[in-house]
């Protein structure tokens, strides 16, 4: 059976597509991923903009159409904080199953954390120790405390990166001050991840999704080992480099950032909020090991079909 899985996030669209076998094995067959910015100009009105939506239909046509093209016998779509916060959040999933007879699955943030927990777990980062993950998105940002066997603690904040940008409006590049009232907000909402990774005694984080995506890609263009690292579904970060990379980040203009080797175009503007929060988790955990995992949400969809669970 070959199933299509399109992860609907607030600046993503993500596709993967596997063949899974009656043993409970895989082979994927095909990903990609598609900038839409479905939550862009939308999160203080809780509202998705026309544009917005028409952003999404171009990017679902194309993804189902390769969906249909590759003869995919099921496709699961799961929209996130971009879609279950918005007040017309239902008109879009209407509007997407009337033009392409999918129904889309708005999922909360605690499942979304299950969720993202299983796609990590399959990627082999966490491996025997007790991890917290971060999970970046543009509408929310999940931390989930673990290991290998099962999920400790895990909390999904309406913190993601397009979420801060609106919020805090920064110039280019951004000011001091707006540094500091990013750090201010994010400390203030964010000290039960703190005390929950002192209690746990954890010193391992693994970045999953996009920002930590790019965070790589870049450095490894740098280090001239895209070409390997990109094939790999996890990998160790050094953390002086990573550490002297987000400085460097939020000191850039936009226009600096976008000519980098390895730059996602569509995280140009929003990933010095992305090297805020990082440095701001790090300053108040010390992990000793920073890890990045290729898998997340739709792996850990991939994950439930092959336990039977959709």
């Amino acid at each position: 059976m070959k199933v299509g899985i399109i992860d609907i996030g607030s600046n993503t669209f993500n596709l993967l597509i596997a063949e899974v076998d009656k043993a409970g094995g895989y082979k994927q067959i095909y990903q990609s991923k598609v900038g839409v910015k479905l939550g862009e100009g939308s999160f203080q009105k809780n509202y998705i903009t026309e544009q917005a939506m028409e952003r999404a239909m171009v990017a679902l046509d194309a993804q189902i159409s390769v969906i249909k093209n590759q003869y995919c016998d099921r496709i699961l779509a799961f929209a996130t904080s971009a879609v279950r916060n918005a007040t017309n959040g239902q008109e879009f999933i209407d509007k997407v199953y009337a033009r392409f007879n999918v129904r889309i699955r708005i999922i909360e943030g605690g499942l979304e954390a299950s969720m993202i927990f299983h796609g990590v777990q399959m990627s082999g980062a966490i491996q025997d120790q007790k991890v917290l993950i971060m999970d970046i998105g543009g509408g929310s940002t999940e931390f989930i405390i673990c290991n290998d066997e099962e999920i400790i603690w895990k909390q999904s904040y309406e913190l993601g990166v397009t979420r801060l940008v609106e919020k805090i409006e920064p110039d280019d590049p951004i000011l001091p001050g707006q540094i500091e009232e990013t750090r201010t907000f994010l400390k203030g909402a964010m000290s039960e991840v703190f005390e929950v990774v002192k209690r746990e005694n954890v010193k391992v984080l693994i970045g999953s999704s996009g920002s930590f995506d790019t965070f790589s890609d870049v450095l490894s263009y740098r280090r001239e080992t895209f070409e390997h690292d990109s094939l790999l579904s996890t990998l160790e970060f050094d953390i002086e480099e990573l550490t002297g990379f987000l400085h460097e980040l939020i000191g850039n203009t936009i226009s600096q950032r976008r000519a980098m080797a390895g730059m996602a175009p569509i995280r140009a503007n929003i990933i010095g909020m992305s090297a805020i929060f990082v440095l701001l988790v790090q300053e108040h955990c010390n992990f000793k090991n920073i890890r990045l995992s290729r898998y997340s949400l739709k792996e850990g969809v991939l994950f439930d079909v092959l336990k039977g669970n959709l």
